[in-house]
């Protein structure tokens, strides 16, 4: 394995951050969902990116259809600049974010679907916000597990919000991995460090990834057809997206 450990990788993070915060301004002066404001966002994760020592690699092709609902696996904080910064498409995003200081208001600038994961009576107005948004020819970016985990493997995809699939002109399965920048497998103890999981908070999680670094891959899976049952539509995502993500070199746990 290439050696990792990033000298002064804290203070690079942070200064990547100064340099992201000076888009905000004209970001913030921008119209939303313009092609200028998209061009802002995505500078603004990719210097992200860059400063916490994160390398991006993607395979396979995203199939770029307006309207499509991307399905994906959700490990780390990283997860969310990486497919902003890949993809032209909206996130479904729980509503504790909006308690965040200045973090939840620029996440209302990114115009996600807000839902309440655990407030199952509210599916049926979620998926009616999902199906408006995908009908309107906007993307949606879902993290199927409803949750984040160690990234040992993939947890099967809760299906409440798969409902809205019927609206997606296409629907596309992508997996999303992380391993040392030579493609070695990485430590239990440094997949900890990535993930974003039970009470850690994000300051903390940043911190620790910044100091060695990391390779981020973004598998783009086949699309497939709509399947009218949700249930049996996000086991078969699953099923695709944990095939991708079991391709990852083998970590040593």
């Amino acid at each position: 394995m290439l050696p990792t450990d990033r000298r002064f990788g804290r203070i690079k993070a942070l200064a990547s951050l100064v340099q992201a915060a000076a888009l905000i301004p004209r970001w913030v002066c921008t119209a939303s969902g313009s092609a200028a404001a998209r061009g802002l966002e995505s500078a603004f994760f990719a210097r992200i990116l860059g400063g916490f020592g994160v390398a991006v690699t993607q395979y396979g092709q995203d199939c770029a259809q307006s309207g499509t609902l991307y399905v994906t696996n959700h490990i780390s904080w990283i997860d969310i600049p990486l497919l902003a910064a890949a993809l032209d498409a909206d996130f479904v995003a729980k509503t504790d974010i909006l308690r965040w200081p200045l973090l939840g208001r620029l996440a209302r600038r990114l115009n996600p679907v807000f839902v309440a994961r655990d407030d199952r009576s509210s599916a049926l107005t979620q998926n009616s916000a999902i199906r408006e948004r995908l009908r309107s020819g906007r993307s949606i970016i879902l993290c199927a597990e409803g949750t984040t985990s160690i990234g040992a493997t993939v947890l099967p995809f809760k299906s409440c919000l798969f409902a809205a699939a019927d609206a997606a002109t296409s629907i596309q399965p992508l997996a999303i991995r992380y391993c040392a920048v030579d493609d070695a497998p990485l430590s239990a103890e440094r997949m900890r460090e990535i993930a974003w999981i039970d009470d850690d908070d994000l300051w903390s999680g940043a911190m620790r990834v910044a100091r060695q670094s990391t390779q981020a891959q973004v598998i783009f899976l086949p699309p497939i057809p709509a399947i009218p049952n949700r249930k049996l539509l996000a086991d078969a995502c699953w099923k695709m997206v944990a095939a991708g993500y079991a391709a990852a070199p083998k970590r040593s746990m």
